[in-house]
This record gives C-alpha cells, structure tokens and sequence, in this order.
C-alpha cells in the first residue's frame, strides 16, 4: 500500500509533465509560423523569424530540462 504522501507526488508529477506537454503543444503552431516567415523575401522578416524561434527553442529547452527532473524525482 502507497501512503497518501506518495500518491499525492505521484499525481503532482503526472499533473506536471501533462502542463509540460500542453505547453509544448500550445508553442508548436508559433513554431511553425516562425518557420515559415524564416522564408520570407524580407530581411527584417526573415531576421525577426529568427529571434523568435531561438525564443521558442530556449523554451522547449526548459521544457525538456523540466521534464528530465520529473524523470529523476525519487518518491
């Protein structure tokens, strides 16, 4: 039998990883858009494109590094 204790972590983890995958979810279609404006004939464009997906790779970075954490949580 699990105490309450565990149960409640186990939850609190899976609750967690849920957020980190919705987050990521929530960030692909920007992703997307960025990548295609990364084509763009403009320099500006093609410029801005570029800042944001670094923004958006040094958030599903974190993402990652969070859920790597999860991962290693010992009950």
């Amino acid at each position: 039998m699990t105490s309450p204790a565990r149960d409640s972590a186990a939850t609190t983890d899976e609750t967690l990883r849920q957020h980190i995958h919705d987050i990521r979810g929530h960030l692909s279609p920007a992703m997307l858009r960025a990548d295609s404006l990364a084509l763009s004939k403009d320099a500006h464009t093609r410029q801005a494109a570029q800042d944001i997906l670094a923004a958006l790779d040094a958030a599903t970075r974190e993402l990652s590094a969070m859920r790597r954490l999860l991962s290693t949580r010992t009950p």
